[in-house]
């Protein structure tokens, strides 16, 4: 939904119609309110439904702890989609800090505060949340549902302060419109007309995201479901084998149990795999009103190097980091963790993962660019496309034993891979754009693969010399150093790649003076 409004938004700009950008808000205003406060009483409702379905009525507690977050994000969504048509990012890197660290901050607090309260309950006469236990494991087991309820209380109290900075900062700057502007634009449409409008843009923008939504709720069903199956068959014993340091480290018997730690430690794995494209969405939301602007005054010279930009400029991120998350997957998750069980099977579900991770970056700026030039249509189908295939091999895949849950890795790289090659194809035909893939795609992987080897040498060589937890940390900075060195000799940036950083004129300056910008 807020890319529907960026791009009414940029679209209204680019036509000097200035009216319409505080018609499009007011509307997208009441849009979003409606839509949060469905979503928040649907989840509130089918909370007890869906946390029996999957198998753990402990989870009905976060669900519906976290409804309000679906109406928090709307409204915020509406101030971001509005300050991202008129190219001001400021208001959507600010109100997504302080999400952020509401979440951090307050979520960790609440999980704490629980997991205290239930063992102070038990302390006091063995009732841990109205339930009569006898040991402090059962108190424990039963605080699990509270603590994870508590993180997700922060999740809720994030968005609502990122709502309210919102808000304040409307407040203060309003649309970002002059007074000028306004006056001298020709009148608004209609509220009916401009409803329509939005209506067309945002209803394939919505089906797309809800299908995206709609294909990781059967990802996480098909995944919990076939694992039960496996775990309730002949294969528990084969799982168990696999995994038999692991869960004994851990602690984990019956299968229930490891039904849990397989799918939580899956959980672990894809917050980090998630970091990476979470970064390079904001350049497809950033280029999505330069390309509609471009598009709109068919500036195809400006359309095809802001396409080309964003590309590049993702691949620039997101194969280093694939690589490298590839790699360098237990060593990391043990810096982190410090938990031998924990950096195996998670770092054995980052390797391929880690590799998933290039083509998830590029789907979302890709994505951006079909919806900024009016075929919010396209990303829809593909996605329903990618879906089929993932649930297709969720099945095959997790329901033979020795695979398990490393099917759903391959499944994710292989949909992944699949949505990446459609989407590209679809951008040809549409725009009219053939790539410049020496630049866009050769010269970043060519860096990122001496990254790559670089840090798995690096990781190697310190092993032996530092204690294992921290030889992680050189071995990255040695990687970036080499990939950064690597991507000037290849002469990887252009000039408007650079131009886009801090003091970027005088990095550029320097670089030309010695050549090294393609």
């Amino acid at each position: 939904l807020p890319l529907a409004v960026s791009r009414m938004v940029s679209e209204s700009i680019a036509l000097e119609q200035y009216r319409d950008v505080r018609t499009v808000y007011r509307l997208a205003i009441k849009i979003f309110l409606t839509c949060g406060l469905v979503g928040t009483l649907i989840m509130w409702i089918g909370a007890d439904a869906y946390a029996n379905f999957v198998g753990i009525p402990e989870s009905r507690q976060c669900i519906v702890v976290m409804a309000p977050t679906v109406l928090f994000c709307c409204l915020v969504s509406a101030h971001r989609g509005l300050y991202e048509g008129t190219r001001n990012m400021i208001p959507t890197a600010v109100s997504q800090i302080i999400e952020s660290l509401g979440k951090l901050v307050l979520g960790i607090g609440f999980g704490y505060a629980a997991m205290w309260w239930g063992q102070h309950q038990f302390a006091q006469g063995g009732t841990v949340f109205g339930q009569t236990v006898s040991t402090a494991q059962e108190a424990t087991a039963i605080s699990q549902g509270y603590v994870a309820a508590g993180a997700m209380l922060g999740v809720t109290i994030g968005s609502a302060l990122a709502w309210l900075y919102t808000m304040w900062y409307h407040h203060r700057v309003g649309e970002g419109i002059t007074r000028e502007q306004r006056l001298n634009s020709p009148p608004s449409r209609s509220n009916k007309a401009v409803f329509r409008a939005i209506m067309a843009i945002a209803i394939p923008i919505t089906l797309g995201s809800l299908a995206t939504q709609l294909t990781s709720i059967l990802d996480m069903l098909s995944l919990q479901r076939c694992l039960k199956l496996v775990m309730d068959g002949d294969g528990a014993q084969t799982v168990r084998e696999m995994y038999q340091s692991q869960l004994a480290a851990a602690g984990v018997t019956g299968s229930d149990k490891i039904l849990s730690w397989l799918t939580g430690n899956r959980g672990t794995a894809l917050t980090y795999v998630n970091i990476v494209p979470n970064i390079t969405l904001t350049l497809g939301i950033s280029a999505l009103p330069v390309v509609t602007s471009a598009w709109t005054l068919k500036d195809h010279k400006q359309l095809k190097s802001t396409v080309e930009s964003a590309l590049r400029i993702t691949m620039l991120v997101a194969l280093p980091c694939g690589i490298l998350l590839s790699v360098l997957a237990e060593p990391l998750m043990y810096l982190i963790y410090g938990q031998a069980d924990i950096s195996e099977i998670v770092g054995m579900l980052l390797h391929t993962l880690g590799i998933a991770t290039i083509f998830m970056c590029l789907v979302a700026p890709i994505n951006s660019i079909l919806q900024a030039v009016g075929r919010a249509d396209i990303p829809v189908k593909i996605i329903i496309v990618g879906g089929v295939v993932k649930l297709i091999l969720n099945i095959v895949l997790i329901m033979q034993p020795a695979i398990n849950i490393n099917g759903s890795s391959y499944s994710t790289l292989i949909c992944y891979i699949v949505m990446v090659v459609l989407s590209l194809r679809a951008v040809r035909r549409v725009i009219g754009i053939h790539l410049q893939w020496s630049s866009v795609v050769i010269k970043p992987l060519l860096a990122s693969l001496l990254c790559g080897a670089a840090g798995w040498g690096t990781n190697w060589i310190f092993e032996m010399l530092l204690p294992r937890r921290i030889a992680s940390i050189p071995a990255c900075v040695v990687a970036g150093v080499v990939y950064l060195i690597a991507l000037i000799m290849l002469k990887a940036f252009t000039r408007e790649d650079i131009l886009m950083l801090p003091k970027g004129k005088k990095i550029a300056e320097v670089l030309e003076k010695h050549g090294k910008i393609g």
